[in-house]
């Protein structure tokens, strides 16, 4: 075996056998729970979700630009299409976020961030409606794990006497080898009864991309359920 060959088969071990630590992410959760990192300053993130879901049938498709804007300020660009099944492309929702983090990870005991997000969201019937949300995160690692907890007030700007407050949480394991797992409780009534769990797992491709894959179950409302595979490469 060359030198060459040795070195980076070397090189590759080490990269699997790397902790969580060393490959941190700024990675949100698979069904929306904001994390409390955020990216550094001008770092870019590009992002692709897919969904295959029951209500209403069809796949899902989300492309997103996430930048950082200082060390702790960043900005996410988002929309979704649904393509229900055999037919074209219609928008569903669009999002545009600020999030700012308070102080670096694990200077406090539970470390904080803000979110205001701005979202115009498109029902299967056509109709449009717009939505701020004003959201607290709260977050905590300890021994490799991380809990992360979202209270969000849904404001309705078309129909105000329809908003709500929200929250979403997940808990994350820690990092086995390039793997790791996770599982997401959301709960949303301003404009869809919802309350969906979502278990989920982590693939780190390098330390700028991975993949995460998962499904969702609505336990409330129409309870449909979904299949989500999302990748995220960062430059």
């Amino acid at each position: 075996m060359s030198l060459g060959r040795a070195a980076a088969g070397a090189t590759g071990l080490a990269l699997w056998l790397l902790p969580a630590a060393l490959l941190a992410h700024k990675d949100d959760y698979l069904g929306d729970t904001f994390v409390f990192v955020t990216l550094e300053a001008r770092e870019l993130e590009l992002e692709y979700w897919l969904d295959a879901q029951d209500e209403p049938r069809g796949l899902r498709h989300t492309t997103g630009i996430e930048y950082g804007i200082t060390n702790h300020l960043m900005a996410d660009v988002s929309a979704r299409w649904l393509q229900r099944a055999g037919g074209p492309f219609a928008f569903s929702q669009g999002f545009v976020e600020l999030r700012y983090r308070f102080g670096e990870e694990g200077r406090h005991l539970i470390d904080p961030a803000a979110s205001l997000e701005y979202e115009v969201r498109r029902d299967p019937e056509g109709r449009r409606r717009r939505l701020l949300e004003p959201r607290l995160v709260l977050s905590r690692d300890f021994a490799g794990w991380n809990v992360t907890t979202n209270f969000f007030y849904s404001i309705v700007l078309d129909e105000p006497g329809r908003s709500s407050l929200e929250a979403a949480a997940g808990i994350r394991s820690p990092a086995f080898g390039r793997w790791s797992t996770g599982l997401e409780f959301r709960r949303e009534i301003a404009l869809e009864n919802e309350t969906l769990v979502i278990p989920q797992i982590w693939y780190r491709i390098s330390p700028e991309a991975y993949v995460k894959a998962g499904g969702g179950k609505n336990f409330a409302g129409e309870k449909g359920s979904f299949v989500r595979i999302a990748f995220e490469v960062e430059f």
